[in-house]
This record gives structure tokens, sequence and C-alpha cells, in this order.
């Protein structure tokens, strides 16, 4: 294996191991307090790193057979998850915005991403390279096709997101607000860290700078949905939170 495979595979399997665990803290804090929203969010943000899947685990595959996941499983494990991921995010979000549009909004959606999964699925099963070229063990290369889905996929999910956290930063509570703000650089970033990693050539710094990027944007999910009390004193200088 390449010392960039290494690096690339090295810091995927770091940003999926942290956005798994920051999940499932978020998912503890629905069946503490059943909240609807925590069950979401927990999911949406494990599913979302989905594209970071294949790569991890070819790099662990690798590091045994020096070669790693197939071509057509590498497609699957990091395409098929997302149009699930941003569908289960527009349930959460339409809670709160948009919800007399609710039916209409995810209806659309779930047109949308199903003419992504079959198109895919048929891709697939012609032949995976109309998908993309795979560079083994762990870079991938994805058509035009790919491509412009995945990027409305995540417009859908950076749009739809920004809008939330507005909500939360016209609220009179600091605390709600300072939720609103992590939200914010959670999308901003993860937009940033996703748009870089999909269309820069690689390189090691690139890697490092794009994944460290990525795992930023994990950091403020996890302080805007759960917000800890470490976190909560450190910047709002108030007593314990939930």
């Amino acid at each position: 294996m390449e010392p960039l495979d290494f690096v690339n595979g090295m810091f995927s399997m770091i940003f999926v191991f942290l956005s798994l665990f920051i999940g499932i803290l978020i998912l503890l804090k629905y069946i503490k307090y059943k909240e609807r929203i925590f069950l979401f969010v927990s999911f949406v943000w494990i599913l979302i790193g989905s594209p970071w899947w294949p790569s991890s685990l070819s790099f662990l595959i690798a590091l045994n057979n020096n070669v790693g996941l197939p071509l057509e499983s590498y497609f699957t494990l990091g395409n098929v998850f997302v149009p699930v991921a941003v569908a289960l995010w527009l349930v959460a979000f339409t809670e709160f915005l948009y919800t007399e549009k609710r039916k209409l909004i995810l209806l659309i959606f779930v047109i949308y991403g199903s003419i992504f999964e079959i198109i895919f699925f048929i891709l697939l099963l012609i032949d995976p390279n109309l998908i993309g070229n795979l560079n083994p063990p762990v870079d991938v290369s994805f058509k035009s096709f790919i491509m412009v889905y995945l990027l409305s996929f995540l417009l859908i999910f950076v749009i739809s997101g920004l809008l939330f956290a507005r909500l939360s930063l016209k609220s009179e509570d600091p605390e709600v607000r300072f939720k609103g703000k992590m939200l914010v650089g959670a999308y901003v970033t993860f937009l940033i860290g996703s748009v870089l990693d999909s269309s820069v050539p690689i390189s090691g710094f690139i890697i490092i700078f794009t994944r460290l990027i990525l795992i930023l944007s994990a950091f403020f999910w996890y302080a805007g949905f759960f917000l800890p009390r470490w976190i909560k004193k450190l910047f709002l200088k108030k007593g314990p939170t939930t």
C-alpha cells in the first residue's frame, strides 16, 4: 500500500468512527428523553458519512490483502445510503419548518432519491465503470452522473440545515442560539470538506486538510444537538446542561 493510500484510509476511518460515536451519543439522548429529533439526527449523521465507509473498510481489508474492496461493493456502500440520510433529515426538518408542506416535500424527495437508486443499480449491473473509477485500495473518482446527484443531495442537506439552524439563531435563549451557531458551523464545514474531498486532486496535505474539516463538522454537529456540559461551561459560562 502506498503512503498516500495509508493516509487516505486512516483519515477516512477516523472520520467514520467519530461520526458513529457522535451518532450513538445522540441516540442515547433520544433513549433518555424520547425526543424524536434526536432519533432522526443520530442516524442522519451516521449515514451522511457513508461515502467514507468504503474507503475505511477497503483500507482495513487492504492491510491484509493489499487490494481492498471489490469495485461493486465499494460503489454500493458509498452511495446507496446517502439518499436515506437526506430523507431522514427532511423528516426531522419538516417537523419544525414547512410542516404544512411536509408530505409534498417528502414525496418529491422520495421520488428523486428513488430515481437515483434505480439508475445507480442499473449502471452497476451493466458496467460499474459507468459509475466511476476505483484506484485500489481507497481512492475513487465518480463520473458526472453520480457527482451531480451527490452534489444535489449535499445541497439539499446543507440548505435545509442552514434554514433549521437559523430557527435556533432567532431564539431568545442563549443556549439555543449557541446551538444554532454550532449547526451553522456543522453544515458549512461539511459542505466545504465534502466538495474539497471530491473535487481537488488528492495529496497528503489535501487529504489531511479536508478530513480535518470534516472532523470539525462532526464536532459542530455534536455540539449543536448534544451540547455536552463541558462545551456549555466553556462557551456559555452557565450551569450544567441536560
